[in-house]
């Protein structure tokens, strides 16, 4: 299979508190904590939002909730190593969210996309921190929540 030109999608490269790329992703929160500083500088992807962590509901909790232009909810599952769990989790949260991604470092990421079709067939993005950069190397589909109180909720949360 083919990998997908990584430079083009990647953001921060020029960033001022751009981590050595040598880094290594030791904890999940370390991971989740790394991405969050991506996000609220004007390096993300996603543009300015606004993020809630640890949003738990009844099936789970999810890592990194973003809100984007007041309404659209983004979920982020973070793993090390375990892109199946991942994928599962944020599956979950399409529920919720009109998109949802599995981060995780770029090692494990470049092994979950060999089982890109995965992904594809539950709707769920695959993106990756490489130092201070995010590299997204699939984007998922946009969904329209199934529980739209559930939305609501996490949108809430969002703003607090």
């Amino acid at each position: 299979m083919r990998q997908p030109d990584l430079l083009k999608t990647s953001y921060g490269r020029n960033s001022s508190y751009r981590l050595n790329l040598a880094t290594l992703f030791k904890t999940e929160a370390f991971l989740v904590n790394s991405f969050i500083d991506l996000l609220d500088s004007s390096y993300s992807p996603w543009g300015l939002v606004q993020i809630t962590r640890e949003f738990y509901y009844s099936r789970g909790r999810t890592d990194v909730v973003a809100l984007r232009d007041e309404n659209y909810l983004i979920a982020f599952e973070a793993k090390l190593k375990n892109w199946r769990k991942a994928l599962d989790q944020a599956y979950r949260n399409t529920c919720f969210a009109h998109s949802s991604y599995v981060l995780l470092p770029k090692k494990a990421a470049l092994i979950a996309y060999r089982f890109v079709g995965e992904f594809q067939n539950r709707k769920v993005g695959l993106c990756y921190l490489n130092g201070a950069e995010c590299v997204i190397l699939l984007e998922p589909e946009v969904n329209d929540p199934l529980e739209p109180w559930l939305a609501a909720e996490a949108i809430s949360r969002a703003l607090a």
